[in-house]
This record gives structure tokens, C-alpha cells and sequence, in this order.
């Protein structure tokens, strides 16, 4: 986006393969929210409502049918891929490949914004961003050099704490002057010293991105008012996510011509942890008069069971706006709802009816949901033993590889002297003899003159302020750094990671350092080398253009949303990294109190609210089939625990749903490997697992001949009282101390595996 030199009306003429009407495919809804004039327009899209689709036709009728130059059209939304996939949409509408609208995240319109203006207030050509190691690594610092204890918090900690900072707008003298106790007083600190480390490295953070933009609007209103005069049709996606610094910015955008049209659902507002702020959507009318509101509520993409039960569920919330979904889809197959002994039994059950299922539908179709990221553990192993690929969503991505961090670490250098943190990570990266003691030498300079840590490192070898063997080590680096810096300059970025690469001796490095890994690291290497001849393809930059900062940029951006799909198999992901996508199934596990909702939002109305539209989200990315799973106790810090089913499963009407039971257990299930068994008449909504076995008739118990006791109490044939099954007695023993199992027939529940040494078991007498 640039500031505008200012255009007639558009003279793009779309080809004829754009010429269909484009209001053909539409709904009436649709079709209005598309049409919408001039003015503020807010789009309530319902899940699976098409969204994407009325904003692509709206940006093509735009141009087409008003005469709006497509570089006058800014369009916004939250991932790459979603980014990506709307200008493919757009240019297919207009039968145009050299569309010139500009589409992107909030992130990337902030950073264009910067690298053109942001010396305007400090900011020096070539500045890095910062990604969550890059940042970490500076807080570390920032604690040791300040002498603070494990007391004041982690790093990790400090960073979630000045990022909700930023988001709510404080500089860390604003937070400074409200810090009445020690913790707050630590972090005033920290932050101030986390500004002043950026500042110093010519750094931003991904916050910063958007809060030196507004920086750059407020100090020059001048430059606001250009960008505002250019963007004369905002249109905005996902605005239930929007945080505070991308309210205002969204302000500011469309202070001129006041044509802002936000989509977005109140409904599948998720991320207030991170910032999000859903008053923003459900204030909107509000803060732009004559708003024109459009409701998107018919649903494509679910079957008429799926809607009506996500509808009633997240009907229980109070801070919505109100949407009544439908469809025109068959209603489908009732929700199937699993009450599993253990979180083991779940799992056992999961790779179960993804067996079953196989035949029907490819893994690839198939997502396992979690509120968690610690829930997974169980259904890998799972998976694994029985050889069910998988993808884990929000693992280790490319670009936090090591190997490549500490490549991208030395292009980082070479555009930004200043970056402190880079020169940390690759003065001895490979290893070439600069220890701890060299590197406090440097430091040491750098403070005392003022100086960046390379600048330093130059003045400590001229000035022989090291020993001659360290002076030599370094100079050695220093000399690599700046051929480095040169190249850097003309060289294209492929060739340059090539050069490098040789120059590092970087595979035997990875061999040395990874034994048995180093041919796997050096593929990533060479997937990074086609990453940039991928990026210099797509730019178009000549065999002479560098095209390094780009590059830099490019992959800073890249998010864990824009790999989905990625690799083969089942994908395993929590609901949070599941918006915005679809599967034809998908199970929703550890539906419980305490873990969905979530321990830490209970009690806060809010907080349950949100923890409500979370699974709102779940349940509505399943077109065909759901599946919602609960354990009746689950292993916590070792010991099982006993779970309650969670307030949302009561909240789903027991007519949409089937309760299931299964032959295989885990540790307090049985052993076989047994299929799944429906019981067709019973919905969820009558009462919990337990209530309803409760009612089920008495199993007939085997006969079993008493034995001795061993020594612990418990010997096969003594009765016991369990505190979840009730009375039962002993078939069995496995193991001793710690490790021994009993196998227990309950009157109510029939035969389960027990571990004594984490249950509450008391013998009868």
C-alpha cells in the first residue's frame, strides 16, 4: 500500500473469462452484502455462511460494476493463506492476472507501511523483526544483566505480559507509574530494557508492527491522512478477532471516505488472550453511524444435525449479537458421544473409528480436536502403535528450525548491523573458538562506548583489547561478516544462503553436530535455498537484485496456519489453531469441566463465554460427521483424577445426539480390541456417563475363588468400594507396589483394569 498519487476512475477492464455475472452464485443475503454503497457496512457471517466468497465478489464488483481502481481497495485479513487464496479468488472473478488491490494481513499493510515511512520516526532501513526465540533471547539477557529471580517470572512470561502491554496500547512509562507492587515493578523494568534492546538492534516486534504504524499516523497526521485518502474502500475479515491497535488502525484507514466493510461472527471470537477485543464487533454500530448490518445465516458447509447443535450450544452466551443458522444440507447422522473410562480408552477409541471409517473417508478428511496441546501426547502413541499417520499442527515449523534460524540469523546481520541478537547467535555458530570470555570482552566495549555488538567487536581486535588467539578468532568471523555484507548487496538471496553454506561448511558442521541427522538438516537447508529462489521467481528480481530484506520479510510472516494440510494423514491441532478450517470429520476430546471449559475460566463469566464460542468453532469446522468424547477420569501430574462431562455436552439436546460404548479400554477399560457399539435411543442431554450407567442393569459377576492375602490388602476375591464404579470385587492382580493392577468386576460397571496405587480402593471387610 501507498500513499496515493491521486487517480482518475479505474480503466481496468477485466478479460472475458470475467464477464459472467458475478451476483449469479450469490444468496440474497450474500448478494446485499456485496451490492452494499457507499458507508460503513457490518456482515455477521455465520459459520461456513460463505464469507469469503462475498468478500472476493464485493472487491470484484467493486472494480467492475463501480469503477473503483483496484489500488484504491484494501483488503485485510489475519493469515497468509487466507490472504493468498482471496486475491486468487479476485483475479479468477476479473479474469485478470495484474490485479493491483491490495490484499494481506494486518501485519504485512503495517510492515509495507514501515519500510517506506518508517524512518519518519526512527526506524533505519533494513530493520529486523523479531521473532519469538530472537525476543526470548533478549528477555534473558535483560533478567540476568538486572539480577532478577525465578520469583519475577519466566521470560516466556515477561513477553505475554508486554505483548497484552502493547495490545492495550502502554509504554512501559505508563506501566511504570501503575506498578504499586514488586511483580509490576519487575516488569516495568524488563520492558523498558526490552524498548531500549530493540531500539539499540534497530529491531521491531510483531506488536510493533502495528503500534509504530499508529505511532507513525499520530506524528504525522499529514502521512495518515495520504494512506486514508487512498484507501477508499477498506474491507475487513475475521474483525471479531481484531485487537486494539488494529481497531484503531481500521480507524484510521477509513477516516476519509468512510467506506469500511468488516465481516466477521461475535460468535467464533476466540483469541481475547491474545488481545482480541469482541467488543470491537459487537460496538461497531456504535462507533460508525448509519452502519448497515447484513446477517449471513445460511450454512454450506455442515449437516443440518451439526448446526443445530453448535446453534443451541452457543445460544447459552449473552454477549452476541444473534444469528439464527440454517441449511439446506440433509441433517446427516446423529453426533456420536463417547464416554470413555480413562483419556486412554478415549484415545484407544479415536484410532478406533478412524479405522472404521477408512474405508469412507481418507485420513487426510479426519482432524482430532483439543482444547490443549498436552491432550495429544495419548493419541500419538495411539496413533503410532497403530500405524495411523498424522500431522500435529502448531509443532516445530520450518522457519524455527535451528539450523535455519542461524542461517536466516546471518542474512539478518548482513542487512541490519545493529541486530545484536543475530551477531549472539552466530559470532560462534558453527563453533570457531569464540567462547563466553571474548563475547563479555565485546560486551563490555559495546556499553562503554555506545556502540552495536559488531561495531564493538571490530573495535576490540583494532584496539587489542583480547588476547592475540581470540583477536584472530574473531577477526576471522569479522571478515566472513562483512564479505557476507557485501555479497548481501548485489547477489541473489539463493545464491548468497549457497555461498554461505559452502563458506560455513555447514554440512559437515551438521553431520559433527547432529550425529545420525545431519543429511535430514541439510535437507531443510536445501528446502530454504529453493524458498528463495521460489520468492526471487515470484518477485521477479533480476540475477543482480539482492532482494534480502524481502526475503526476511517473507518468512517472518509465515505463520503455522499457512502449513496446514502440509503432510499426510490425520491432523492433530487445538481448536485455537482449527479456525478457519474445514474437515468432513472431525472429534472433539476431552470434552470436561476444568479442561473444556478450561480451568482458568471458570468462575468468569466472560472467560466461559469465550471457552463456550471455542467450542462453537470445534463443532462447526465438521461438514459430515462429529464425534465428542469425554474421560471419565484423566491422568494429572501422574495420578488419575476423576473428570465431569462438560457443561456443553448438557447443552447439546439429546435428540441430535447417540451415545456409543466401546470393548476396548485403557487402564480402566478392558483389554480386548474390540469395535465400538452404538446405543441408538440414548442422547446426552438426560444426564452424565455415570448417571446413566447407574440406571443400566447389574452386570453378573463371575465367579472367582479367594486367594491369600499378599501383603498390600488386596487379595483376588476380597470386595472393595471404588469412589467412581462403587462396590466391586477382585478377578485379578498384575504387578506389585506401585505397578500393581487389579482387575475389579463393579455391579454397575462391569469388569475395569485399576491402578490402587492412584485410586482411592478400600477393602470391605
Amino acid at each position: 500500500m501507498e500513499p496515493p498519487e491521486q487517480s482518475e476512475r479505474s480503466l481496468f477492464m477485466p478479460d472475458a473469462a470475467g464477464d459472467a455475472d458475478l451476483l449469479a452464485a450469490l444468496n440474497d443475503r450474500q448478494r446485499e452484502a456485496v451490492m452494499h454503497g457507499d458507508g460503513p457496512a457490518l456482515v455477521l457471517a455465520g459459520a461456513g455462511s460463505g464469507k469469503t466468497r462475498v468478500i472476493t465478489h464485493r472487491i470484484a464488483w467493486l472494480v467492475r460494476e463501480c469503477g473503483v481502481p483496484p489500488e484504491r481497495i484494501v483488503a485485510v485479513t489475519f493469515t497468509n493463506k487466507a490472504a493468498a487464496e482471496m486475491r486468487e479468488r479476485v483475479e479468477a472473478l476479473l479474469g485478470s492476472a495484474s490485479f493491483d488491490a491490495w490484499i494481506g494481513t494486518f501485519h504485512a499493510l503495517c510492515l509495507r507501511i514501515l519500510r517506506r515511512d518508517g524512518g519518519r520516526i526512527g526506524l533505519q532501513p533494513g530493520f529486523n523483526i523479531y521473532d519469538t526465540d530472537d525476543q526470548l533471547a533478549l528477555v534473558k539477557r535483560i533478567i540476568k544483566s538486572e539480577g532478577l529471580d525465578d520469583g519475577s517470572g519466566t521470560p516466556r512470561s515477561f513477553l505475554s505480559r508486554i505483548s497484552r502491554c502493547k495490545n492495550a496500547m502502554q509504554r512501559p512509562d505508563e506501566v511504570a507509574a501503575h506498578a504499586y507492587n514488586p511483580e509490576a515493578r519487575a516488569l516495568a523494568q524488563v520492558f523498558q530494557q526490552y524498548e531500549d534492546g530493540l531500539r539499540s538492534s534497530n529491531a521491531v516486534d510483531f506488536d510493533d508492527l502495528l503500534v509504530r504504524t499508529l505511532e507513525l499516523f499520530r506524528g504525522t497526521p499529514q502521512l495518515a491522512e495520504a494512506y486514508a485518502s487512498r484507501c477508499e474502500h477498506l474491507l475487513v475479515d475475521e474483525y471479531q478477532d481484531t485487537n486494539r491497535p488494529q481497531y484503531l488502525l481500521v480507524r484510521a484507514l477509513s477516516a476519509i471516505h468512510g467506506n469500511v466493510c468488516v465481516v466477521g461472527d461475535e460468535d467464533q471470537s476466540i483469541y481475547r488472550f491474545r488481545g482480541a477485543e469482541i467488543r470491537n464487533i459487537l460496538d461497531f454500530e456504535h462507533d460508525h453511524d448509519a452502519t448497515e448490518v447484513i446477517r449471513l445465516e445460511q450454512n454450506y458447509r455442515s449437516t443440518g444435525t451439526i448446526i443445530q447443535a453448535a446453534s443451541a450450544v452457543i445460544a447459552n452466551n449473552k454477549y452476541r449479537k444473534g444469528k439464527t443458522l440454517w441449511t439446506q444440507n440433509p441433517d446427516g447422522e446423529k453426533i456420536e458421544v463417547y464416554a470413555a473410562p480413562d483419556d486412554r480408552a478415549e484415545a484407544v477409541w479415536v484410532a478406533q473409528r478412524l479405522r472404521g471409517l477408512e474405508d469412507r473417508v481418507p485420513f487426510e478428511e479426519c482432524a482430532v480436536l483439543y482444547r490443549t496441546n498436552a491432550q495429544s501426547r495419548q493419541v500419538e502413541e495411539i496413533f503410532r502403535r497403530d500405524r495411523i499417520p498424522y500431522q500435529i499442527v502448531g509443532s516445530v515449523q520450518f522457519y524455527e528450525r535451528k539450523e535455519i534460524k542461524d542461517l536466516l540469523a546471518y542474512l539478518k546481520l548482513a542487512v541490519n548491523p545493529a541486530d545484536n541478537v543475530s551477531f549472539r547467535r552466530i559470532v560462534n555458530t558453527p563453533p570457531r573458538g569464540i567462547g563466553g570470555t571474548t563475547i563479555g570482552r565485546i560486551e563490555d566495549v559495546s556499553r562503554t562506548v555506545g556502540l552495536p555488538l559488531l561495531e564493538a567487536a571490530h573495535h576490540a581486535v583494532h584496539e587489542d583489547f583480547l588476547p592475540t588467539r581470540s583477536a584472530k578468532q574473531l577477526a576471522g568471523f569479522l571478515e566472513l561478516a562483512a564479505d557476507f555484507r557485501r555479497r548481501a548487496e548485489e547477489q541473489p538471496v539463493a545464491a548468497l544462503l549457497d555461498h554461505l553454506v559452502d563458506a560455513l561448511n555447514y554440512a559437515d558442521y551438521l553431520e559433527k553436530t547432529y550425529a545420525g541427522q545431519g543429511a535430514e538438516r541439510m535437507e531443510n537447508v536445501e528446502a530454504l535455498i529453493s524458498a528463495a529462489v521460489e520468492y526471487a521467481e515470484e518477485e521477479g528480481l533480476g540475477e543482480d537484485e539482492g532482494g534480502v530484506l524481502g526475503f526476511l520479510d517473507r518468512s517472518a510472516l509465515v505463520s503455522d496456519a499457512d502449513d496446514v494440510g502440509a503432510q499426510p494423514g490425520v491432523t492433530l491441532m487445538t481448536v485455537h489453531c482449527a479456525k478457519g478450517l474445514e474437515y468432513p470429520v472431525v472429534f472433539l476430546v476431552g470434552l470436561e469441566e476444568n479442561l473444556f471449559p478450561h480451568a482458568m475460566s471458570v468462575g468468569d463469566e466472560e472467560d466461559v463465554e469465550e471457552e463456550r464460542r471455542l467450542c462453537y468453532v470445534a463443532m462447526t469446522r465438521a461438514r459430515k460427521l462429529l464425534f465428542l468424547t469425554h474421560a471419565q477420569f484423566r491422568r494429572t501430574h501422574g495420578a488419575f483424577l476423576p473428570s465431569r462431562p462438560s457443561r456443553f455436552l448438557e447443552e447439546t439436546p439429546e435428540a441430535l445426539t447417540e451415545e456409543v460404548h466401546s470393548t476396548e479400554g485403557g487402564f480402566f477399560g478392558g483389554p480386548g480390541r474390540g469395535d465400538a457399539v452404538r446405543a441408538p435411543n440414548q442422547g446426552y442431554g438426560s444426564g452424565s456417563s455415570a448417571a446413566r450407567a447407574a440406571r443400566r442393569r447389574p452386570h453378573a459377576a463371575p465367579s472367582v475363588v479367594p486367594q491369600e492375602d499378599p501383603g498390600d490388602g488386596f487379595p483376588v476375591g476380597a470386595r472393595v468400594m471404588h469412589p467412581r464404579f462403587g462396590g466391586g470385587r477382585i478377578l485379578d492382580r498384575e504387578g506389585k507396589g506401585k505397578t500393581l493392577k487389579l482387575t475389579i468386576h463393579f455391579s454397575d460397571h462391569g469388569p475395569k483394569k485399576i491402578l490402587p496405587s492412584y485410586t482411592k480402593l478400600s477393602v470391605e471387610n
